[in-house]
């Protein structure tokens, strides 16, 4: 366990439309898109999409296998995500349509929402595919939570687009950029710049706080057994210290419903020194927004995962 001092950074939490605006480190979640699937085939068909018609290259069809569901759902229908994200390749068409081409070997990549694949078996998957095709592992939830052990998938798939920093594809739930905006990290091999003091008038801040510690949470029975960890932490803190472990939702006292997030935070921003950012489960990298809910609301992170944070935060501000 460490808890992560913000004691030389300005931690601020952005749209990648306001990366430009800032002078510090930007970390970014990745939002959940919930767009209709005929509205974005439109959007696909605009003037703004179809006016690069001189640098046109051949479509790559990717068929989600097993439907739109999160986090498959950021990819929508078509290409229009590709272009709303400036991405380096747009070359992409999107379905969910196993028929769009009269046969799925026709399909460039299959990605499967490996969310699901414990559950399926060697009848629900593809009974042929072609030599070039690309089977693309697709998993934004813990490897602990969900493992993957069914024979039928040894040697089945090309690629993975997981949370693993060593995926062939990476899907961040932080993402951290430098002063240009560029993104930087998280990286295996992740090098930190000197960071710049905390400022006065963030200090000024702080001078509010009266709280020690907070903790938001619903899912009171997680695999890494935080909530065992909670109880100890509880009555040590209260014993030797006299500190209260306030604990907010369904494994609390203390109420302060999901629908109210930004009020809850503004709670924790205003009160608390600490925050405990703990993870469900433990698996390599997995780090989630969990770690953000403290640091975008001027609180000291506590963590409890398997990962390297040093990889998420700058090696520097974290305390063992």
């Amino acid at each position: 366990m460490y808890a992560v001092l913000p004691t030389k950074v300005f931690y601020i939490f952005t749209e990648p439309s306001e990366q430009q605006k800032h002078a510090d480190i930007l970390y970014e979640h990745v939002s959940d898109i919930n767009t209709d699937a005929t509205e974005q085939l439109r959007v696909n068909n605009n003037s703004d999409i179809q006016k690069d018609t001189s640098e046109r290259v051949e479509l790559k069809y990717i068929l989600q296998w097993n439907g739109r569901i999160p986090p498959f759902h950021v990819m929508e229908e078509g290409q229009a995500a590709f272009y709303r994200h400036d991405c380096e390749y747009k070359n992409c068409f999107i379905t969910h349509n196993r028929n769009f081409l009269g046969d799925i070997t026709k399909f460039d990549a299959i990605a499967f929402n490996c969310k699901e694949c414990p559950e399926l078996t060697a009848s629900d998957l593809p009974k042929r595919r072609s030599e070039t095709q690309k089977y693309i592992f697709g998993a934004s939830e813990s490897a602990h939570n969900y493992p993957i052990c069914d024979p039928v998938y040894d040697d089945f798939f090309n690629w993975t687009w997981t949370y693993r920093l060593d995926s062939d594809i990476l899907w961040r739930y932080i993402t951290i950029y430098d002063l240009e905006g560029h993104i930087v990290g998280p990286k295996p091999d992740m090098k930190w710049p000197e960071l710049a003091p905390v400022s006065d008038e963030f200090k000024k801040q702080l001078e509010s706080k009266n709280k020690v510690v907070a903790w938001f949470v619903s899912n009171c029975h997680s695999m890494s057994n935080r909530d065992k960890f909670v109880e100890i932490l509880s009555r040590e803190a209260k014993i030797k210290y006299g500190w209260d472990v306030d604990v907010y939702g369904y494994c609390g006292n203390l109420r302060c419903p999901q629908y109210r997030s930004s009020e809850c935070f503004n709670i924790l921003k205003r009160d608390y020194y600490f925050y405990l950012s703990f993870e469900n489960s433990f698996a390599q990298d997995y780090v989630t927004e969990k770690l953000l809910s403290a640091l975008n609301n001027d609180a000291v992170p506590v963590v409890f995962g398997s990962a390297n944070y040093s990889r998420q935060v700058c090696y520097d501000l974290l305390l063992p």
